[in-house]
Order: C-alpha cells, then sequence, then structure tokens
C-alpha cells in the first residue's frame, strides 16, 4: 500500500543484521485505521485503546489532539470535557495539561478502565513508534472561516497553491493570529523530536491545518479530511476547492460521501483515499470492492478479517 515504509533500528546494521518495522498493510492490502484507537472496544483516544489497536494489528490507529491552556498538545477529540470525563464542564482550551490529568476518562466507557488520563501526543507517539503507524488528525482549534473564504476567494483560478504561492499563503496564516499555526507547529515538532516522520499521517478538516503541514513539513503526509452537510450545500463544493489548490496526498470523505467515481477520481489525479468511519461489514465490503486505500474504522478486528486474512 501507499503508506508502507521500513523503519530500520538497531546498533551496527551493516555487520549485525537489523529488526524493522513496516508501517501500513502489505502491499496491495487495504489499511486498517483504528479511529480513536478502536472506539467499539475501548474508551477513545486512550492508551487503553491504542495498546488494543497494537494487539489488534491493525495497521495505525487514529487518533485527535488539540491544545491546552498552557500549549501542550492533548489527545480528545471534542473541544468540551463532558462527554468522556463523566460530566466536567469547560472547553479543553481553558485547562493546563495538569489540570487535565485530575480527570478520569475511561469510566464512561466502563468503569474497569477509571485509570486512563488524556494522553499528551509525545507519550501516544512513544507507545507507538516501532509498532505501528499513526494518522494524528489536528482537530480544528479557532476559527479560520474568513481567512479561508479569501483565500479560496483570491486564488480561485489559481491550479494549486504550492509552491507559487505558499509564502504568499503562510504570511496570510501568520498574520491572521490562527490558534491552528501553533497546534500544526508543535505537532511536526512532537513527530521530529520522535524521528517517526515515516510512521505518520497528519489529516485534517481544516485547510489552514493542512496548508501549514504541506508547506512546513513537505517530509509528512499529508491528508484532507472532507465531508458534506445537509446544513451547508456548499460546503462539498468547498471541500473539493480545497483538494485542488492544496494538492495533498490524500483525501479522506465521510462514507456517505463516497462513489466508485470519486475512487477512480480520486486515484486518476494520483490521490488515496480513507474513508471514515466505516464499522458495518456490508459497507466495509463494498469500499474494499471499489477500491479505497484505507478504512477508518471503530472495529479493526473486522476490517482485518475482510482485508488482512492470510496477508499478515
Amino acid at each position: 500500500m501507499w503508506a508502507r515504509v521500513v523503519v530500520f533500528a538497531g546498533m551496527g546494521l551493516g555487520l549485525m543484521g537489523c529488526a524493522s518495522f513496516e508501517a501500513g498493510a502489505p502491499a496491495g492490502v487495504v489499511d486498517v485505521i483504528a479511529h480513536r484507537g478502536g472506539a467499539a472496544y475501548r474508551p477513545e483516544n486512550t492508551i487503553a485503546a491504542f495498546r488494543n489497536a497494537i494487539a489488534l494489528k491493525a495497521d495505525w490507529f487514529e487518533l485527535d489532539c488539540t491544545l491546552t491552556k498552557d500549549g501542550e498538545v492533548v489527545v480528545i477529540h471534542d473541544d468540551t470535557l463532558e462527554r468522556t470525563t463523566g460530566g466536567v464542564q469547560g472547553a479543553v482550551s481553558d485547562f493546563t495539561m495538569a489540570e487535565l490529568r485530575r480527570y478520569d476518562i475511561g469510566s464512561w466507557f466502563d468503569p474497569k478502565y477509571s485509570a486512563e488520563r488524556f494522553p499528551t501526543l509525545g507519550e501516544s507517539l512513544d507507545l507507538a513508534k516501532g509498532k505501528i503507524g499513526v494518522y494524528i488528525e489536528i482537530k480544528d482549534t479557532g476559527d479560520d472561516t474568513e481567512l479561508m473564504h479569501a483565500i479560496l476567494s483570491d486564488y480561485k483560478d489559481a491550479p494549486k497553491l504550492f509552491p507559487d504561492h505558499q509564502g504568499e499563503i503562510l504570511k496570510r496564516i501568520q498574520a491572521s493570529g490562527s490558534r491552528n499555526l501553533e497546534l500544526t507547529r508543535r505537532c511536526i515538532a512532537d513527530v521530529r523530536a520522535r524521528k517517526m516522520e515515516k510512521q505518520v499521517v497528519i489529516q485534517s478538516f481544516s485547510a489552514i491545518v493542512c496548508a501549514v503541514a504541506l508547506i512546513e513539513a513537505p517530509e509528512l503526509r499529508t491528508e484532507l479530511l472532507a465531508s458534506s452537510s445537509d446544513r451547508d450545500p456548499l460546503q462539498w463544493n468547498r471541500f473539493l476547492q480545497w483538494l485542488r489548490l492544496l494538492d495533498p496526498h490524500g483525501f479522506n470523505p465521510n462514507k456517505k460521501d463516497v462513489t466508485e467515481t470519486l475512487v477512480k477520481d480520486l486515484h486518476a489525479r494520483g490521490k488515496t483515499i480513507a474513508v471514515w468511519t466505516v464499522n458495518e461489514p456490508v459497507d466495509m465490503r463494498q469500499l474494499i470492492d471499489w477500491g479505497v486505500d484505507s478504512l477508518i474504522t471503530d472495529k479493526p478486528d473486522v476490517a482485518l478479517s475482510m482485508t488482512h486474512a492470510g496477508k499478515k
């Protein structure tokens, strides 16, 4: 598969041989990405979930991350605490990392996970290194609507933004004061500090996040998340515009938006497609038959049974 890379470990490789890790599925096999670590089986976005994804032999686990009040990159999906803490009120951005550590984020799922605490991105990467690939979903941490509309308007006739306009785009992002710039840079720094550039994928619904990653970390694979919206009929078309302008490595839509024609079109343009969130076997089979590259699922074991039988 596209992301199949080898990470070597050990001393004196030339003389002693090496241990190796391959991030991604074997060539020709659909990748299985454990959504939030495999949220059907463990509390989402926890170390327990990530360990289980490794145990199940998923190709990747996916996580969500955002910034704390003191600028740490914390792993959580929502921008508020209520859902996964049993009712603690407040925005994630109003708490320091030390304050967040106080809260149990596992009991809402099952009391036996009461010891689970919010992990940092760094801790999650440390767990994964040499064992499993990591999809890092960088959450949209601010309102960049005005900035994104302006860029789409000003560059509507450009075939793509990079490399010709990347300096201009970065200056506009910096001038806007977008918190997404700081978050994306901190995520990139965490990956680089661990030399895991070939073991991770950056993905986001935010065109600003993707732009920063593509400009400042060209060594990383960056993919654009997308979905249509009944409340905003133009949303899907805007994602397609960003696909053209940003020219990311992949395009990752909601399963409801996927057609066989879309898959073929993306492949013709040299893009991969990872589809979310695919939990039913009938949907998995349809998407596999259409030739998607990856399935993002809460049930990685089910997907693995359909994609990896006898191949891993």
